[in-house]
């Protein structure tokens, strides 16, 4: 299964917010409860997966040109019935359930916006991201029965620190602004109950186009946006006890309509659903439905 926590809310259009401070709080919901065996969709014995995360990002611009943003989720997980494996391929569902609740992993990223370019009708920026994501999520919760530790995906951390990298880019001309952003996880081994386990490398990737639908000619007020985007996430495998586990990592590409309103100059709310139309997944896994996001925006 997907994690969660690899994926930071960055937003419809992330490089709007290029100067000044503000605070971010964005909602996300994330199902998995489909089994696919590479590209194949197979039967669910009845595994289920939710993740709830509520993001608090706050930014800051150093200069005019730098950027920095510390974001702190909270987040919900929970299971009902966890995906087994047999030797022989079939699957099965472990009865298990657990959930958990509370601070999960925080993050400190830079972004530095190297290129700008702007004409009458066109904008044009360029920027990279650098960050850290420590390890300030428990990962010692159990099942409801207070038997076993949960799965590493439940936990509400990683217990490993984690270097972000990144790229994002925008380009706006007339009622049409353009965005893509690439961001990479380089992680590091943790550790969750008494198991060492180690989350792959992993990629975010997006491309979105947004059109301004009202006012036609741009002035001062409300503006309303809809947006439709590309994105997806690639994953390594992960590290079990310093054993690769076969069933994990892959991609999942995802279409995503969104919207998003500019109340005023300092205040944007906006929302977006992503709904999964390709796995690739390596070996067996829970797959990703879909995931639902909703944020509000305002700059001092």
């Amino acid at each position: 299964p997907a994690c969660d926590f690899c994926r930071l809310s960055q937003g419809i259009s992330p490089l709007e917010t290029l100067s000044g401070g503000g605070i971010r709080v964005n909602e996300r919901y994330t199902l998995l409860n489909q089994v696919y065996r590479g590209t194949e969709k197979i039967s669910n014995p009845g595994a289920k997966e939710e993740f709830w995360t509520t993001e608090f990002t706050g930014f800051y611009s150093i200069t005019k040109d730098v950027m920095l943003l510390a974001v702190v989720p909270i987040k919900k997980t929970s299971m009902n019935g966890e995906l087994v494996i047999n030797e022989d391929g079939t699957v099965d569902a472990d009865p298990m359930k657990g959930d958990e609740f509370g601070l999960g992993d925080i993050a400190v990223i830079g972004r530095y916006s190297f290129f700008k370019s702007h004409t009458i009708d066109t904008t044009l920026t360029v920027a990279g991201l650098l960050g850290v994501k420590f390890p300030t999520g428990k990962t010692n919760g159990k099942t409801d029965d207070g038997m076993e530790y949960l799965d590493s995906h439940i936990q509400l951390g990683t217990g490993s620190t984690d270097f972000l990298v990144g790229l994002s880019g925008s380009y706006s001309i007339q009622r049409f602004t353009f965005s893509t952003n690439l961001l990479g996880t380089v992680t590091t081994e943790g550790k969750y109950g008494d198991t060492t386990h180690q989350f792959g490398n992993a990629l975010n990737y997006d491309l979105t186009a947004k059109y301004r639908v009202y006012p036609g000619v741009l002035a001062s007020g409300p503006q309303l946006f809809l947006a439709i985007g590309v994105n997806g996430e690639l994953r390594d495998k992960e590290r079990v006890n310093g054993a690769i586990d076969p069933n994990s990592g892959g991609n999942t590409t995802y279409l995503s309509p969104g919207i998003q309103v500019v109340v005023a100059p300092h205040l944007v709310f906006e929302l977006s659903y992503q709904y999964a139309v390709y796995h690739n997944l390596y070996g067996t896994q829970l797959g990703e439905n879909y995931k639902m996001s909703g944020g509000v925006t305002y700059m001092f």
